[in-house]
């Protein structure tokens, strides 16, 4: 699971953002609108920080990242435009969160290019927390050397083996001594702001919400799966993870279809628990179950998939995919059904909730089987949960995730038959075979 780092190089102080007002016609400004909506993604971090006694929550890398992932959903030539100027933005690495003046927050994340931080992007949010900027700042000036300087002595330790890389790291910088009270603004000559506006150009425009996607996500995921069960490299892997279920072994084993190279299996794994590695470089995932516990895929799973599809290019979050094989021929696999917009800010299940969903997986598993006497959900010779009942247990977590319609099942037959297993109104599931 996603741990946060405190990368601890030099000490907090304090640094001045001045805001000038900006707009292009696509950005929302309080000329426009007498009364702005919260930007969605701090709204609902705010909120449940408030309720939350987990420390991993209080990352405001999340709701930064996620607006931004958000912006560049809604206009992808800026995001083009800044990767061919400055580089790739990590949004995996940030500064820690830097309160201002007059209720406002600074956080930043590296640019790379070849692996090398370019430049840095600050993202400044106003108290009301309606209206939120991003400038790009390069060398040039001993602030910025600093902060570039500072971002890259985390990749220059992680490929010295100094460090280990585990998710989500928080840099902690500060601002030195300067000649002028604040260089963010007037240096470098950038008129105005790289990215800018209100809950309009950080959302998908659907409201303080935030969960309808602003354009559909076309990926046909039977297309895909038919696609994906033909590949002779997908095959090969099924293949390999039912003979592991055969030979006695034991335990899970895991497969990574990389986005550059061939497939590669995970490293050793548990009896119960497959290690993916850097989601940031994967189309998808595939592991085996082991007849002993839930044999679809669980609250883990979930999570890691999700992981995937949040790296996947901005507009093809169809793209990503996560499978799993366990005995009596079961095959199953999921697609996202949705943009980055909807997809739940990184972080937002802690470790203890994962735990706490997967053991609930458990109790359902356990009450389908006492009760279940009709036997519509499980298999009375063999006392296992059936098709009927694995997917009920998975749509419910799903829905305790909060991600109901966000997650397309599909079935996989000993044929190679697919379907897409609907969830009816009754809780009961039905297949569609695909075309």
């Amino acid at each position: 699971m996603k741990k946060n780092l405190v990368y601890g190089l030099l000490l907090l102080c304090t640094l001045s953002v001045s805001l000038n007002s900006f707009r292009t016609d696509e950005m929302l400004t309080s000329t426009e609108q007498t009364q702005k909506e919260k930007i969605a993604f701090f709204e609902r971090f705010e909120k449940e920080k408030s309720l939350s006694k987990n420390a991993g929550s209080n990352n405001y890398a999340l709701p930064f990242g996620n607006s931004m992932l958000a912006y560049f959903e809604k206009y992808p030539e800026k995001k083009t435009e800044l990767e061919n100027k400055y580089g790739t933005v990590d949004l995996k690495v940030s500064s820690q969160d830097i309160d201002l003046e007059n209720g406002r927050k600074l956080l930043m994340f590296p640019m790379l290019t070849d692996g090398k931080v370019t430049a840095v992007i600050g993202g400044v949010i106003n108290a009301e927390r309606d209206f939120l900027y991003f400038d790009v700042y390069k060398e040039r000036h001993p602030d910025r050397d600093y902060l570039i300087q500072t971002f890259q002595q985390h990749y220059n330790s992680l490929s010295l083996g100094r460090t280990i890389d585990v998710g989500e790291v928080v840099i902690i910088v500060k601002k030195p001594q300067l000649s002028k009270p604040d260089p963010w603004d007037d240096l470098g000559g950038d008129d105005g702001h790289d990215m800018g506006g209100g809950n309009g150009s950080f959302t998908d425009g659907g409201g303080s919400s935030g969960n309808t996607p602003n354009t559909p996500n076309t990926t046909n995921p039977c297309e895909q799966t038919k696609k994906m069960i033909q590949d002779s490299k997908v095959q090969d892997i099924v293949k390999d993870l039912k003979d592991h279920l055969n030979s006695g072994t034991g335990g899970e084993k895991g497969w990574r279809d990389n986005k550059i190279g061939p497939p590669t299996t995970t490293p050793p794994n548990g009896q119960h628990s497959v290690v993916f590695g850097d989601p940031s470089t994967m189309n998808g995932g595939y592991h085996n179950h082991t007849g002993t516990t839930v044999d679809i895929f669980s609250a883990t799973d979930i999570d890691t998939f999700l992981d995937i599809v949040r790296y996947q290019n901005i507009g093809n979050t169809g793209n990503a995919y996560f499978g799993v094989v366990a005995p009596n021929d079961i095959h199953y696999i999921m697609h996202f059904n949705g943009n980055h917009a909807d997809i739940p800010a990184a972080g937002d299940y802690s470790e203890v909730d994962i735990t706490v969903l997967n053991i609930a997986m458990l109790k359902s598993t356990w009450n389908i089987l006492n009760r279940d006497t009709s036997g519509v959900y499980c298999n009375k010779s063999t006392n296992r949960l059936n098709s009927k009942g694995l997917e009920k247990v998975f749509f419910d977590t799903l829905k305790k995730m909060g991600l109901e319609n966000k997650v397309t099942l599909q079935k996989v037959d000993s044929n190679n038959k697919i379907s897409t297993v609907i969830k009816k109104n009754d809780g009961t599931t039905t297949d569609t075979p695909c075309p």
